[in-house]
Formats: structure tokens, C-alpha cells, sequence
């Protein structure tokens, strides 16, 4: 069988049962009662993955299709997702996630009748998002949102670009497109030229390994479908679509696809949305989307991202590491980790480790990693091999104990920052790493004998 959501989610209860999480009782997304669960859950220092069984939709209706969420929150997720042993989800998971990257697995299409995505098919005023049970995440956001994924095609190559961009419900066969990616607006901006309307289609669910798959940094003449049948692992199925046939090719294990199309100028408000920095993203004008269709499963589920918090930042984080690992070893060669953290959202931050031989390989090894295709980062910290970079307290030692901060911190100026203002043009390199040029001690530890001779077990009565 090919896969799909459903068989991930048995993966996850039977790999990994306490991660696995059902809200049985009635709940209305709409009015913040699906993330006050995460964000209850958060506090506790608990991640599971959330399926909410009996959510409404946004007519206030009892929805026939559960809500999933909170699915990318542990890295042994998505481990499961990738088919890669979860004991090896830090920077193995990482490195795979590279490797990945950049294979291509050409996509297979099938018929209409073969396509789960097409046994439910709503055209024209049926195809109203208000029948999906949409998600009103934050107190100050604008309206509910749909988190997945937009995919476009460019009207002169062919190729098809998937990004994650969140759609906004603004009323029956509308919705506001909150889109920010490079890519997707390189694609607007030509079928804007040619004054014609662009085809788009929101895919609100499937295997996440389709989405950790769109997260790959890789060039604009990519086609995304290729790439991601790599990280599937087998062919992606497409079927044609509704709204523009065999022009438009959509996947056809999708749980819920909206299509519609942006027309040239029509705009609609968007934002505020609280997101993957934990702040509200400013209100502004953006593309309107006009519903064509919406197809789905019998047995739809509809996949939300819990923004700005560990389930948006894995997503990010996971995509860019191994990525950055490979750019800066590619230059020195001396790479032992690379992490991008917590603290930085998955994607602000970045901590790399090295066998430091040579004065200036930290700073050259903070500077490759900014220019590597990771525009999000604003900060990259430098440590020893010794150090490990999933270990933040062991890096923040390393900044207290090692770096000299006249000399080992380097800002760089008009540099672009894409989500905060604090550091307006500037980027931040920390040398983090022990001097070479000076008598430097040595950190304590004790004799390797020792502490492989003492098994805590035999000591310890439990």
C-alpha cells in the first residue's frame, strides 16, 4: 500500500505508544480549544502527537473528519516518518534528512478511480472550507488558518513547487494566502505578467514525510514531486486535478485538497498569526484565493502544525542541519555536529561543533554557514568537538568559558534577517571554541578506567 497518514499514525502507536494522544470529547477548534490542549501539554513538558476525534467545523457543525496535530513535535517522529531507527533522530536523522535531499524519485500517476483523494468531490458553491474543521490557534490571530502546504506550477518549465504558506477562511470559496516564499512569489510574479489567474492547491494533509519533504532547501527548477517521492521512499501517485485536469497534477494520497486559483490584483487581509518566533506576524494585504474544488478521503483527517512551538520548529530545524553540516565540512572538513535549537525556533539559530586546528577556522565555519541556502539564520555559535551541540547548556558553557568577546564575536552588517527586527541588518558569529594562541586549561574529567569499571547498577540499590 502506499503511504499515507493513517498507516503513519499506526507506526506511532505501536512504536512509540506515549506518544500517541486521543481527545475523544466534542471540541471546537475554532474557539482555541485544540491548541489550549497542546499548549497545556507544552507546559507539562509533553509532546505527543494529538488527534482530537470529534472536532466541529467552522459552520459550528459536528465534523465527520479528526484534526491531527502536534505531529512533528519529537524527533523520533519523525524519524518513524523517514524510515530511520529512532534511537538515531539527532544528527543521523539529520544527515539522512541531506542525503535525501538530493535523490529524486520520479512520481507515478494513477487514475481517478484508484486516487483516495477523489472519493469525496465538492465543485463550485459546494466547495466551501467551512465544511473542514479549521483551527483558530492564538488569541490575537485573524481568523482560523489551514497550516500545510501550497503548491504551484511554474507556467514556462513545469515544475511544481510545494511551500508551506497558510491560507486564511474568508468566508465561502475564499481564502487569504499569507505567502512569503521566494519561490511561490517567483511564480505569482509570472503569471501576474501574463495577466492570467495562477492555479494553486492547498493540501491539508498526507504522510508527513511529504511535508518534512517540501521543507527541502534545494533550487527554484526543482521539482518538488521528485524530490519528495526521496523522502517518501517510493514513487509520489499524482492524479490529475479537478479544476485543470492533466494540466495540474495533484497527489492522489492526500487526506484533503482545496483548488482555486489567485487572481491578478484581487487581494484579501491577512494576519495577524502567531508564528514560528512565537510572535504575531503583522497584519498586511495579500493574494486571494477563489475555491474551485475541494476534494478529500472518505475518512479525511486534517493535519494542523502547532506554530511556534517544538512541532513547527522540528519541521524547520530538522530540513536545514544536515544541510549546514555538509556546506561547512564540504570547507573544512573538521565538522563533528551542527544543531539548530530550541531557543532558536528551528530556525534563527545554529550550533556547530569542530575539531578546531587552525586560528580562523571557527569564524570561516560560522561564515559558511550563513551563506549556505539558509537565509533564515541570524546567529551561529562555534564550539569544540568535545562539545555536544544538542546539548544547549554544554554550548552555553562553551560561550561563558572560551570566548573571548572582544575578539571572538563577529557581527556582520546589512546582512537581510527574514522573521525579527532585533538585530535589524546584522548577522552574529560566536567563537565559541577553546584559543589556540594562548595557555588555555584543560576541563576536568575522570579516568575513562574508572568510569567503565563502575557500573551504576552494581553500586546502586534500587
Amino acid at each position: 500500500m502506499p503511504k499515507s497518514l493513517r498507516n503513519f499514525l499506526e507506526q506511532v502507536k505501536t512504536q512509540l505508544p506515549d506518544q500517541y494522544v486521543e481527545v475523544r470529547r466534542p471540541i471546537d477548534p475554532a474557539k482555541h480549544e485544540c491548541t489550549a490542549i497542546l499548549e497545556h501539554l507544552t507546559r507539562e513538558q509533553k509532546f505527543p502527537l494529538v488527534k482530537f476525534v470529534n472536532p466541529k467545523n467552522l459552520r459550528g457543525e459536528d465534523s465527520e473528519m479528526p484534526i491531527v496535530s502536534n505531529v512533528y513535535a519529537r524527533r523520533e517522529r519523525c524519524a518513524i516518518a523517514l524510515d530511520w531507527p529512532v534511537d538515531q533522530a539527532k544528527q543521523p536523522l539529520s544527515l539522512e534528512y541531506s542525503r535525501l535531499r538530493d535523490e529524486k524519485i520520479s512520481p507515478q500517476v494513477i487514475s481517478r478511480d484508484e486516487a483516495p483523494v477523489k472519493e469525496i468531490v465538492l465543485r463550485g458553491a459546494e466547495a466551501d472550507p467551512a465544511l473542514l474543521p479549521g483551527v483558530l490557534h492564538y488569541e490575537k490571530d485573524l481568523c482560523p488558518v489551514f497550516t500545510m502546504t501550497l503548491i504551484m506550477k511554474d507556467p514556462d518549465t513545469g515544475i511544481y513547487d510545494i511551500s508551506f504558506i497558510k491560507t486564511f477562511y474568508k468566508g465561502s470559496q475564499r481564502l487569504g494566502c499569507s505567502i512569503h516564499s521566494p519561490h511561490l512569489e517567483r511564480i505569482l510574479d509570472k503569471y501576474e505578467k501574463m495577466g492570467k489567474p495562477a492555479p494553486v492547491v492547498n493540501v491539508i494533509g498526507h504522510h508527513p514525510a511529504f511535508y518534512l519533504g517540501s521543507m527541502a532547501l534545494v533550487p527554484y527548477d526543482n521539482d518538488d514531486y521528485s524530490t519528495i517521492g526521496s523522502f517518501l521512499r517510493e514513487p509520489l501517485r499524482l492524479v490529475p486535478s479537478e479544476t485543470w485536469g492533466e494540466d495540474f497534477m495533484v497527489p492522489a494520497d492526500a487526506e484533503i485538497l482545496i483548488e482555486g486559483e489567485i487572481v491578478p490584483g484581487h487581494k484579501e487581509l491577512v494576519d495577524p498569526f502567531g508564528e514560528i518566533t512565537r510572535h504575531y506576524q503583522a497584519q498586511c494585504l495579500r493574494q486571494a484565493m477563489d475555491v474551485t474544488a475541494i476534494t478529500r478521503r472518505k475518512d479525511a483527517i486534517l493535519m494542523d502544525i502547532f506554530s511556534g512551538h517544538h512541532d513547527h520548529w522540528n519541521l524547520g530545524g530538522i530540513a536545514k542541519e544536515g544541510s549546514l553540516y555538509r556546506a561547512v565540512d564540504n570547507k573544512l572538513g573538521t565538522v563533528t555536529g551542527a544543531h539548530i535549537p530550541y531557543s532558536g525556533c528551528g530556525t534563527l539559530s545554529c550550533y556547530i561543533s569542530i575539531d578546531n586546528k587552525r586560528d580562523g577556522d571557527a569564524k570561516l565555519a560560522g561564515l559558511t554557514a550563513l551563506l549556505e541556502n539558509c537565509h533564515t539564520l541570524q546567529l551561529v555559535v562555534v564550539v569544540d568537538k568535545d562539545i555536544d551541540v544538542f546539548n544547549e547548556q554544554d554550548v552555553i558553557w562553551a560561550v561563558n568559558t572560551c570566548c573571548d568577546f572582544d575578539r571572538d564575536i563577529t557581527i556582520i552588517e546589512k546582512m537581510r534577517s527574514v522573521f525579527t527586527m532585533a538585530l535589524g541588518q546584522k548577522k552574529v558569529i560566536i567563537d565559541a571554541t577553546r584559543p589556540l594562541d594562548r595557555a588555555y586549561p584543560d576541563c576536568f574529567k575522570l579516568p575513562d578506567s574508572v568510569m567503565e569499571r563502575i557500573k551504576l547498577d552494581e553500586w546502586i540499590e534500587k
